[in-house]
């Protein structure tokens, strides 16, 4: 059966996943956590679309099997947070778990309800934006600061 390990790697040898792992390996931690935090949907999808996961459903131990249906079978899942450690640690395969773990958090709190309200209050401009998350949170590169910007921007239209 596949592992979340073994599937990693075999996400990262597809093209479209390849090129997303090859920008978080030139980005800091922390900003390639915040591009993981971007990608994790797309990344899914590439993995259903090339079918990585070979046994598309398991038996279920959680639920008794039926008499005369048999055992319930389950489409097979990980934990999220645990395949996105797994992905970060790829392409930053150096950095403790501890520090992943670090990044992972500081990239949802840069997406969080506390960073949209800090860029609402800097009416919606982009340098002054970026410069209340740089201050809340140091640690991310300039540019991840205006892409958060960008994504919030998307997302109030």
């Amino acid at each position: 059966m596949i592992t979340p390990k073994k599937l990693t790697a075999k996400l990262r040898s597809v093209p479209e996943a390849k090129s997303i792992f090859d920008k978080m390996a030139e980005l800091p931690l922390w900003d390639a956590a915040y591009l993981l935090l971007r990608s994790e949907f797309l990344l899914n999808m590439i993995e259903f679309d090339a079918r990585l996961r070979n046994v598309p459903f398991v038996d279920d131990p959680a639920v008794p099997a039926k008499p005369l249906i048999g055992p319930r079978r389950t489409i097979l899942r990980f934990n999220p947070h645990e395949m996105m450690v797994l992905r970060l640690k790829a392409a930053h395969p150096n950095a403790t778990n501890a520090r992943l773990l670090e990044a992972i958090e500081a990239a949802r709190e840069l997406q969080s309800q506390k960073a949209w309200k800090l860029m609402m209050d800097a009416d919606f401009s982009r340098a002054r934006s970026a410069t209340t998350l740089q201050e809340e949170w140091p640690g991310f590169e300039q540019k991840t600061y205006e892409l958060a910007y960008h994504d919030f921007r998307v997302a109030n239209r």
